[in-house]
This record gives structure tokens, C-alpha cells and sequence, in this order.
């Protein structure tokens, strides 16, 4: 796959206070939660902020969210989105994954990591996979 070509979306950084917090130590495991079903408040929190991170937010199209709630309250979700990108052209499915806390109001979704090419997607999915998320194959356009 060709690591060059223009995405759908903007670079993906962690706002403050989470851009700050230490890196944790190297082998340290991700804590696998529930299987989750979100609320529509909880999937417009994260619609919303992935449209932030598009070149394009008019054109995009999301796969089915998937989400998992560990014992600390976050829920971790993952799903995919396509959107044109500087050229206007498609350029297919990116997957992603952010977290929110899990609280009885509306909470802010953080966009972790968008990742339409390798290293990034292979990061992506196994982030989503260690977390207790299975992401349904790409669809073919």
C-alpha cells in the first residue's frame, strides 16, 4: 500500500491535559472491557469529533461503531470512516479509535489515532483488538 498518498483527514494529536500525561512503561497491557452498546448521545460525541479531524467533514461516512467499557470508567470505541480527501478523490476506510469517559452525561470523545495507511493502521487495529474490539473488514467500494 502506498504510504503517500493524501488521506481524508488531518494529522491526529492528543489535546491537553492528555498530551501530557507520561508515556507508560513498554509492555504494559490495555485492559480489555464489555462489549458496549452506545447511546445516540454517546455516538454523535463521537461522530462529532472525528468530523473534526476531516479534510472534507461534508463527505464523510462511517462503519458501525464498536465500543467496550473497562473497569475505570472509559469506554474505549473504534470504528472506521471515509471522506474525501485535498484532491476530492475517496481514498477508502481509515479506522480509528478514541475514548470517553463513561458518565451519566454526554461526555467528550478523544480521537486517539486515524490510521488510512501503515504503521498507523496496523496500530489502530490492534489497539481496537487488544481493548476487546473486533473491527468488521473493510467494505469494498
Amino acid at each position: 500500500m502506498q504510504t503517500t498518498a493524501d488521506p481524508s483527514y488531518r494529522p491526529v494529536s492528543l489535546p491537553e491535559p492528555y498530551r501530557s500525561y507520561p508515556q507508560p512503561p513498554v509492555g504494559t497491557p490495555i485492559e480489555a472491557g464489555v462489549p458496549l452498546k452506545l447511546d445516540e448521545r454517546q455516538q454523535e460525541a463521537v461522530i462529532s469529533a472525528v468530523l473534526k479531524w476531516m479534510k472534507d467533514p461534508r463527505t464523510a461516512s462511517f462503519s458501525e461503531l464498536r465500543a467496550t467499557r473497562n473497569k475505570h470508567g472509559w469506554i474505549t470505541v473504534c470504528g472506521a470512516v471515509n471522506g474525501r480527501n485535498s484532491a476530492g478523490a475517496y481514498v477508502g476506510m481509515a479506522p480509528f479509535i478514541g475514548a470517553m469517559r463513561s458518565t451519566p452525561t454526554p461526555s467528550e470523545f478523544i480521537v486517539v489515532e486515524i490510521g488510512a495507511f501503515e504503521p498507523q493502521r496496523s496500530d489502530v487495529e490492534t489497539l481496537c483488538r487488544e481493548s476487546g474490539i473486533m473491527l468488521a473488514p473493510p467494505r469494498s467500494s
